[in-house]
């Protein structure tokens, strides 16, 4: 889970008391509290495109810290991959977030969030060659969100979406939230490709989608831990005719790729080796609307792919997966 601090903020709540008494003065000028929906302690909300909407919270909100099965957030409806971020518009650090996975990938709801209470400071270490001191993190008691404007954005697969919130702490009882604004977002499975002997498998999509801000690719693979050598790669491709054999192998022949190994006296890959996890790519480094996107795995022992999804957003408000490679058990 995410750590964050936490500024205290004006009292909405008693603005907006002070606005429906006629006090002058009391809420500023912009129209900006009338735009956003207020949230509730149980809020719906509810989607059949990716899109947005300004919302507004009037006191401080808690929530469970639990990663997954967690019981004040739920997503119901069809889709690949859906989820939603809910973060303040005075880019402060209060946040929520969910991504219901693929079903490949277990079809979990993950949760993350600023959480309390705040973790200690690290103390830099005047010693270049030595690590920051860092205390360990206290458990996570709750995802607390302080009053203010939020900004909600909602990533779905083209099919109607419902989002329930359940926020302790706040005395406004049921709210409905409807996106105010539409995003153009894609999604398109990424199949099995060419096989290359029995230790190297590649995955992708002849698919472009032209002026794609961000595009991201979430892939499974079940690889054997003890494997000699463990290795996975993206690629991405801007092919003006048809991609050319073994387009997404490691060597991703004419496009523009990256990859990690690990060999088998190297203790990291413990944690990549055999889990059957989730990767996940945010093709920082991707040609400009790519034709197509991809990768492979090696594995020594022979990899099994479990399945893939490439996500195309048109807008910032959507970028997920900004690490360029996760790894999620599972």
């Amino acid at each position: 889970m995410l750590s964050r601090r936490y500024i205290r903020r004006p009292a909405l709540a008693m603005l907006a008391a002070a606005a429906c008494l006629g006090i002058a003065g009391a809420v500023p000028s912009s129209a900006h509290l009338v735009a956003a929906e207020p949230i509730g302690a149980v809020t719906t909300i509810t989607a059949t495109t990716s899109g947005t909407a300004d919302v507004v919270l009037y006191d401080d909100a808690t929530l469970s810290p639990r990663e997954t099965h967690n019981p004040d957030v739920s997503i119901s409806g069809a889709g690949r991959v859906v989820g939603f971020t809910l973060s303040r518009t005075d880019q402060s650090s209060d946040l929520l977030k969910a991504v219901r996975m693929p079903t490949f990938a277990g079809g979990l709801v993950y949760v993350d969030g600023s959480t309390t209470p705040t973790p200690p400071r690290c103390t830099a270490s005047s010693n270049p060659l030595q690590a920051d001191g860092c205390p360990p993190e206290p458990k996570a008691k709750a995802i607390l969100l302080h009053e203010g404007y939020y900004h909600l954005a909602v990533l779905t697969d083209g099919k109607p979406l419902r989002i329930t919130l359940h926020l302790h702490g706040l005395s406004r009882g049921h709210a409905s939230v409807h996106l105010q604004a539409k995003v153009r977002t894609a999604e398109a499975d990424l199949p099995a490709r060419e096989s290359i002997g029995s230790t190297t498998i590649t995955y992708g999509a002849d698919t472009s989608n032209a002026g794609a801000k961000h595009v991201a690719m979430l892939v499974r693979a079940t690889l054997h831990q003890n494997a000699t050598l463990l290795a996975q790669s993206e690629c991405s491709r801007d092919d003006s005719d048809a991609p050319p054999p073994y387009a997404f192998s490691p060597a991703c022949p004419g496009g523009s790729g990256d990859g990690v190994a690990w060999e088998s006296n190297n203790s990291v890959r413990q944690e990549f080796g055999g889990i059957g996890g989730l990767s996940v790519y945010d093709l920082l480094n991707a040609p400009l609307d790519p034709t197509g996107i991809g990768g492979s795995f090696v594995d020594t022992d022979g990899p099994a792919y479990v399945g893939g999804i490439g996500i195309w957003s048109w807008s910032d408000d959507l970028d997920f997966f900004g690490a360029q490679l996760w790894q999620m058990a599972g």
